[in-house]
């Protein structure tokens, strides 16, 4: 997205507009970057038939339910030109940008309630210290387009706004949220920023990478917590869906096959995210200081 003068400078070209003006569309300029996709590019579906084969339907014991949502937040509907909270991260990276986890609440907004009260991601560390964005106590769900139904026989059901998962014995909710996350993770915003192709990306658009390093701040009483932020993607509904959809029906399958053979994995992990003081933010920043 760069271009050379008469005079050898190198001076940023005018992307190309791809939305019409007025859009309130996260990206409304092509870029050339190629984001990353979740479940990286050897993500295939399961066979038709892989929940009705006897190795998963005889093994497969239900257990609790989960529910697999998408969320993003701001006010850009209010203020289009001005856009807030995630959506404006979003605009102002060329990125769409989204929140996925996973909650055991029957209605995913009780969930939704809870990281509006919490401002998820609503902070980053700034030269002058850690500074805080508006529009993160705005968080809403995002209506979710798989590309396809789930397999039969998949314990599986997308519905508008969630996928709903019942687990299989054995898994829990935090062990389901961790295999989650883990196959989303090529996605990952925090993880993607930092790299070459994303500071590449940052370098073009002169931004500095550091403000998509997302935190939020946990008050707990008399003192205040603060964790990285880590379930931003890179993720559009519409293309990626069914990519969710995938994901969530192989941890399922593969979790099944696994404790029917005793291969059952270990769910036990660091937590890199919960605990760390400021100062640790810090050092975790200058991993994706702007590129010189």
């Amino acid at each position: 997205m760069t271009r050379t003068n008469s005079d050898g400078q190198t001076i940023p070209a005018m992307p190309r507009r791809i939305r019409e003006e007025g859009s309130t569309a996260a990206v409304t300029h092509y870029v050339e970057t190629r984001w990353p996709a979740i479940g990286g590019k050897d993500l295939v579906p399961l066979p038709e038939g892989a929940f009705l084969d006897p190795e998963f339907a005889d093994a497969y014991q239900p257990s609790h339910v989960a529910y697999v949502y998408v969320a993003g937040s701001g006010d850009t509907l209010k203020a289009p030109d001005q856009p807030t909270g995630l959506h404006g991260l979003a605009r102002r990276f060329a990125l769409p940008l989204f929140k996925i986890s996973a909650t055991a609440s029957e209605n995913a907004l009780a969930r939704i309630e809870d990281i509006n009260l919490e401002r998820y991601a609503g902070m980053y560390e700034a030269e002058a210290g850690l500074a805080c964005d508006p529009g993160y106590d705005n968080w809403r769900l995002v209506l979710i387009h798989p590309s396809r139904k789930p397999l039969l026989g998949a314990p599986v059901e997308a519905r508008p706004r969630v996928i709903r998962v019942v687990l299989p014995s054995g898994l829990s909710l935090i062990g389901f949220e961790k295999e989650l996350h883990e196959r989303l993770s090529p996605a990952a915003l925090r993880g993607w920023i930092a790299s070459p192709a994303g500071r590449r990306h940052c370098a073009d658009l002169r931004l500095d990478p550091r403000e998509a390093i997302r935190l939020t701040g946990y008050n707990t009483g008399e003192g205040e917590r603060v964790s990285r932020a880590d379930e931003i993607y890179i993720f559009k509904p519409r293309l990626d869906g069914g990519r969710l959809l995938t994901i969530i029906e192989r941890i399922v399958h593969e979790f099944v096959v696994r404790d029917a053979a005793n291969d059952r994995p270990s769910w036990g992990w660091v937590a890199p995210n919960q605990g760390l003081g400021v100062s640790r933010f810090t050092q975790l920043a200058r991993n994706a200081s702007p590129v010189a």
